[in-house]
């Protein structure tokens, strides 16, 4: 049977001792700069929480047309009208969803905490379709080629008819017999491949079309967690691969060879650009890296808890923490630039997402609120090979 242990900072503290949960005021002097965000709207989402159980909401927003479209774990999973505060529907799950949504063309795909894959029409939140895999489905789903492509919480790979929902194929790994983080890989698809992390260590290659095993790859070094939970980012012909307990492996393509790696690891996925990689750690740093060779561009270390993953413009990153903060640094420098308290016992675990369109940002908390910052200067859209965010 596979555990599942939430991200908190106390549960950290307690089982792997990351100091970066400590408490430590490291960026006393950082401001909520209004002259880089300024605050918005904010939004509460969650409704009543079943009794002794407040949760976390992991869920983040993604982009439809003039709507964002976000999970949480009391409503299932709501569209809403950013700039007038408007739900324009609510689609209700029974346990809530944890995933992040994916929306492709007019639909949207989720899994729901009551084991099911939910296809729904965009416009108007009816269900398409839905697929009973019995167990959570915590990583967002991938399209590719027609198909969808899921990992559930007990390291099984679906692959789906994505506009009828039937089943194609199905790889089920043996989950390992020891406490697990509360996240799964989301699959990359690369041409007849599709690439996927799994909880005991290893990174997999699996065929598009039949689900069979082509390689594998054992990446964790020996830990607590073992976990490989991230999704996996290709940019050329090299695929970067952090694992929870260990490292970010720069593999070969088509074999999966490493070929350098970083001693720093995690469960959220890294950002590529044209010359150098993002990786929010587990071990409360940021981390910019040369993408040929892995070597250290900056680092930044977080006041408190771990970081979400990364949101980008051309010059800013932007990040939760799991406890308190929203950040925004310099993206070629990594100094800090603005940093937003979101209350003593407050967080952040879900994606923060950025819509140029609109130059806003928007965060759901742990809390689950949502919230919305104004980005005070232009952008453009960065160069970004893998990005797995909510910006679609």
């Amino acid at each position: 049977m596979k555990f599942f242990i939430k991200l908190s900072c106390a549960l950290i503290i307690g089982l792997v001792g990351f100091s970066a949960c400590s408490g430590r005021n490291i960026h006393k002097d950082l401001k909520a700069d209004t002259a880089i965000l300024t605050r918005g709207w904010t939004m509460p989402t969650s409704g009543a929480y079943v009794t002794g159980d407040r949760g976390f909401e992991y869920s983040n927003p993604v982009i439809y047309q003039n709507t964002i479209i976000f999970g949480n774990r009391t409503q299932g999973i709501t569209s809403l009208y950013p700039g007038l505060m408007k739900v324009r529907w609510t689609f209700p799950v029974v346990g809530g969803v944890v995933s992040a949504p994916l929306v492709e063309k007019n639909s949207v795909f989720f899994g729901g905490a009551d084991g099911f894959l939910y296809c729904l029409n965009a416009e108007t939140g009816k269900q398409i379709w839905k697929y009973e895999v019995k167990n959570s489905l915590i990583s967002k789903p991938t399209f590719a080629g027609g198909r969808l492509f899921a990992t559930t919480a007990d390291d099984t790979v679906y692959a789906f008819d994505a506009g009828t929902g039937k089943w194609l194929w199905h790889y089920k790994r043996r989950s390992p017999q020891t406490a697990t983080i509360h996240a799964v890989s989301t699959p990359l698809v690369d041409g007849a491949n599709v690439l996927v992390g799994m909880s005991d260590g290893f990174i997999v290659s699996l065929s598009v079309e039949e689900g069979t095993l082509k390689w594998e790859r054992q990446l964790n070094n020996p830990g607590k967690f073992i976990d490989v939970d991230a999704g996996p980012v290709l940019a050329g012909d090299v695929i970067f691969q952090p694992s929870y307990d260990g490292a970010l492996y720069a593999l070969k393509r088509k074999t999966g060879e490493v070929q350098w790696k970083f001693e720093a690891g995690g469960s959220k996925q890294i950002v590529a650009d044209e010359a150098s990689l993002y990786l929010p750690s587990n071990n409360g740093f940021i981390y910019s890296l040369n993408k040929s060779s892995g070597k250290l561009n900056w680092k930044f270390e977080l006041d408190k808890g771990t970081p979400t993953q990364l949101a980008m413009t051309d010059q800013y990153v932007i990040f939760g923490s799991t406890h308190q903060y929203l950040y925004v640094l310099d993206r070629a420098t990594g100094k800090g630039l603005y940093r937003w308290n979101a209350g003593d016992g407050s967080g952040f675990a879900g994606s923060p997402l950025y819509d140029a369109e609109r130059k806003s940002v928007y965060i759901l908390s742990m809390a689950g609120n949502l919230y919305q910052f104004n980005v005070r200067t232009g952008f453009k859209k960065p160069d970004v090979y893998q990005f797995n965010s909510a910006y679609r």
